[in-house]
């Protein structure tokens, strides 16, 4: 995405990723837009749950044993939300919203209808690459994808609140397979 870029003479200030200063009221403002993204694309998650359950019925546990390096381990917990939080809180959002939301737009010469089918197929692939848990999990992070697209758009391209609200999610995951595990 960086060398993308570059070759382009862009930078990640062209997807929203920008650091300027900030008074305590931007910090504020941002942390409250942030969880009410985290609240959207939760409820996107639930959403895509609801439907799977649906037609499928509810799930088996899925199998959390590659989580088992957690166990009684908060030093492991720590160290694996901060490579959490650069490849998937960042790097996700950077790629799924960021990259591919502006370039699929691009291709259709940035109109409505562009951005729209960018949201969607944008939110299709990041379901798809989190097949390792199965079909369910495919469509809940579709879902949720699609909220976080949608906000992306919405909030012209703000992409900190997105990779915060994130964040948000991945510690309650990780803390989740810590807590489960123990």
């Amino acid at each position: 995405v960086w060398a993308g870029l570059k070759l382009r003479g862009e930078g990640l200030k062209d997807f929203g990723l920008t650091l300027k200063p900030i008074s305590w009221k931007g910090v504020i403002k941002v942390f409250l837009l942030s969880l009410l993204v985290f609240v959207l694309a939760m409820a996107g998650f639930i959403m895509g749950s609801i439907l799977m359950a649906n037609i499928t019925g509810i799930p088996e546990n899925a199998d959390m044993g590659g989580y088992d390096y957690l166990k009684d381990n908060i030093g492991m917990l720590l160290l694996t939300l901060g490579g959490v939080y650069v490849v998937s809180s960042f790097g996700e959002e950077v790629i799924y919203r960021a990259f591919l939301i502006n370039r699929i737009s691009e291709i259709g010469q940035g109109t409505k209808k562009a951005t729209i089918i960018a949201v969607l197929l944008s939110s299709i692939i990041f379901g798809l690459v989190h097949y390792e848990w199965g079909p369910m999990d495919i469509v809940q992070t579709t879902f949720m994808g699609l909220a976080l697209g949608i906000c992306y758009i919405k909030l012209k391209q703000r992409l900190w609140i997105l990779i915060f609200a994130h964040a948000y999610m991945d510690t309650i995951l990780m803390t989740q397979m810590y807590l489960a595990n123990n």
